[in-house]
């Protein structure tokens, strides 16, 4: 029988970020050095205590079906969490538990977009929200986060898209590709745009924990009129070392947060039960790892930022947040994909390309600090030596 594909997936795009990392997995398979620096992923282990409330879960029998949206244990450290961070008071009606931040993504845009509702995204971006949007069949408007600019908002753009048919947007601080946190002032603008026009807000915010400099981002949720209209997304993937764990979460008025539930039901009928116990533990019991893995990110950061600015092809801004660093290669006169091909055939050092998180990407590739200092090292030397090639 011929497979026809379900024609919402005509826009839904395989990652061809995955498709890297695949291949230098194989690679190392086979003995090869690679310099990996193509994955968000910590090369730190997840901290120990989070193991050991993860096992004491298991050994006390949490392996049943529990809350599908959150064991209340969790739910009580996440409110915390927020009320920290923000000053904000939830309610536990107001959070749900996520297999992970991307299904978060998902079940927002799904819950709260209809076909022909327009959304607005910025470019670059992590391309999940742009996959989310077209699976929602939404209309995708994009506004540019330039370098000149230092990575803000262009108000004046933004409030450019708007139509009466625009229903959200999507803010990711600090961003993944971009490493770039919306300074105060430019929330405190893209919220009243939000107000103005009753829009819903997706903040992303999973990079949160991991800010190198003051002052420190606010969550655009604190601004006036924007509680009742912003969702949360955040999760335990970055900055405790668990993204294999997949665990989320996202936290919005109670009404949008059923209708997300609905849907998570019928994609998972919720997280790992035990897995839910040691996050409750990683927020509650939190022993120093996330500030220890915060720092040494911090000090990869700028050896980064200092190697890379003092060659003559390429350069960057610093980072204010995350563990990228997105690397502007345009005086190599290399298309971004022709740029990493070469890179790898050549110096074997793996990087991704700017234009998979968007057409403004182009000229750029990101690389991911997550990795050992051995391999950036290396990466270094790599880009080294590919500097003297122009």
């Amino acid at each position: 029988m011929a497979f026809k594909q379900a024609d919402r997936l005509d826009k839904v795009h395989h990652s061809q970020m995955r498709r890297i990392f695949g291949l230098c997995n194989q690679l190392k398979s086979r003995g090869e050095w690679v310099g990996d620096v193509t994955i968000g992923q910590p090369n730190f282990p997840t901290p120990q205590y989070i193991k050991d409330a993860c096992v004491k879960a298991l050994e006390e029998g949490h392996t049943g079906y529990e809350a599908t949206d959150g064991i209340p244990e969790l739910k009580a450290e996440i409110i915390k969490k927020i009320k920290r961070d923000t000053g904000l008071i939830y309610d536990p009606s107001e959070i749900m538990a996520t297999n992970g931040v991307a299904m978060g993504c998902f079940v927002s845009l799904m819950a709260c977009l209809n076909p022909g509702d327009e959304i607005i995204i910025p470019d670059p971006v992590y391309f999940i929200y742009d996959n989310c949007a077209n699976i929602a069949g939404a209309t995708i408007k994009k506004y540019t986060l330039r370098e000149e600019n230092e990575f803000q908002v262009d108000i004046d753009e933004l409030k450019s898209l708007i139509t009466e048919k625009t229903k959200m947007m999507v803010i990711v601080s600090p961003s993944n590709p971009l490493g770039a946190s919306l300074t105060t002032d430019n929330l405190a603008e893209i919220a009243k745009i939000a107000v103005e026009n009753d829009l819903l807000v997706v903040t992303d915010e999973i990079y949160d924990m991991l800010v190198y400099e003051d002052p420190k981002p606010v969550s655009i949720a604190t601004f006036p009129g924007m509680r009742e209209r912003t969702i949360i997304l955040n999760g335990f993937s970055k900055s405790f070392a668990m993204t294999g764990w997949r665990l989320g979460w996202a936290a919005a008025p109670a009404d949008i947060i059923d209708a997300m539930n609905r849907l998570g039901f019928y994609m998972t009928s919720g997280p790992v039960s035990f897995v839910m116990h040691a996050a409750a533990a990683a927020l509650r019991d939190e022993d120093g790892s996330v500030e220890m893995m915060r720092q040494e990110f911090n000090k990869r950061r700028m050896y980064l930022v200092e190697e890379i600015n003092k060659m003559k092809n390429f350069s960057c801004l610093a980072p204010k947040g995350a563990f990228y660093i997105f690397l502007n290669i345009k005086k190599t006169g290399m298309s971004s994909h022709d740029f990493c091909e070469y890179l790898f055939e050549k110096y074997r050092v793996a990087v991704i390309a700017g234009n998979l998180f968007g057409s403004s990407g182009e000229g750029f590739v990101r690389i991911s600090y997550a990795a050992s200092d051995e391999i950036l090292q290396a990466v270094v030397e790599g880009l080294q030596k590919a500097d003297k090639d122009f």
